[in-house]
């Protein structure tokens, strides 16, 4: 037993160990740490992601089903002696369909081996990164689509929008209305970095009961907005000098707007082709958005070029 022991001090051994070697070689073997590290890359950098609410369906299967609540109604007056009715639960499934997404990349024996900096960490990060704007980019296209309300600057209609319907006051405050209305809490804006200037160019951005704290102000910043935690990000694109803002809300009961089913964790394989001196480097996972509460989104179309 004394061998197994001390193959696994070696292991852990910062100084000896082949999982903190800075050999090409030695990472190579070490999988389990690239996985994690490309994991960690690709959190950093999601934006939109993170408001999901999250479901773990790392198990056998192809389609997975959850039930969501609907909403409650008021009580009601009571009668002395006489029984309370019984409310029904109400709920809706939804249907999380995972499916896979991956990047890859190429390293050369010649680029490994003449590189002024680790070469294969950068090329984890550029993977994480990959797999970080995909994600986003599809979070935010399950919302506006499965979105049930929407707003546009100026209420002109979407073709005729035009340079100077730009992201405004009352444009937000009616889309909070609007979740508001249907019984949801509005509690975010996800705007893309056209709109984030748009906002900090308002005539009254100087008013700092409306954007928060003036230290907020005097840095270029706005963190809350009507009571709204913005959030910028470059999953809103913009599209024929126009883009889709997002307000999201949660519902009485604290339900995410949309959800983020796991099916399988990002992981990263490679494989050596000796003809050609060089590794495919790829990475990939598997999951799926769908919205949950419909009515708790709202988009918001403003001028974005």
């Amino acid at each position: 037993m004394d061998y197994k022991k001390e193959l696994l001090k070696r292991s852990l051994d910062t100084s000896n160990g082949f999982i903190y070697s800075e050999s090409s070689e030695a990472q190579s073997v070490s999988r389990s740490v690239w996985d994690m590290r490309l994991r960690e890359y690709e959190e950093a950098n999601l934006v939109v992601t993170p408001l999901a609410g999250v479901y773990d369906f790392r198990k056998d299967g192809k389609d997975y089903t959850i039930f969501v609540d609907e909403a409650s109604s008021a009580a009601t007056a009571l009668v002395e002696t006489t029984d309370v009715t019984i409310s029904a639960i109400s709920t809706r499934s939804v249907t999380f369909t995972p499916t896979e997404y991956g990047a890859a990349y190429q390293l050369t024996r010649k680029a490994a081996v003449r590189a002024f900096f680790n070469v294969a960490d950068n090329m984890v990060k550029k993977l994480g990164y990959s797999l970080a704007l995909k994600k986003d980019a599809l979070a935010v296209a399950a919302c506006r689509t499965g979105a049930s309300n929407s707003v546009i600057a100026n209420d002109v209609v979407s073709t005729a929008i035009a340079s100077t319907d730009t992201l405004n006051y009352g444009a937000l405050t009616k889309a909070r209305q609007l979740i508001i209305d249907d019984y949801y809490t509005p509690e975010v804006l996800v705007i893309n970095p056209i709109q984030h200037k748009q906002l900090l160019d308002l005539g009254t951005i100087n008013k700092a009961n409306e954007f928060g704290t003036r230290d907020a102000i005097q840095k270029g910043l706005v963190g809350e907005l009507f009571g709204l935690r913005v959030i910028v990000g470059h999953s809103i694109s913009s599209a024929s000098s126009k883009a889709k803002a997002l307000v999201l809300g949660v519902s009485g009961t604290g339900e995410a707007a949309f959800g983020y089913a796991i099916k399988r964790d990002p992981i990263i394989e490679k494989e050596y082709h000796a003809r050609g001196r060089y590794w495919d480097v790829v990475a990939h996972e598997e999951y799926n958005f769908q919205v949950l509460h419909p009515n708790a989104i709202c988009t918001v179309e403003t001028y974005s070029a």
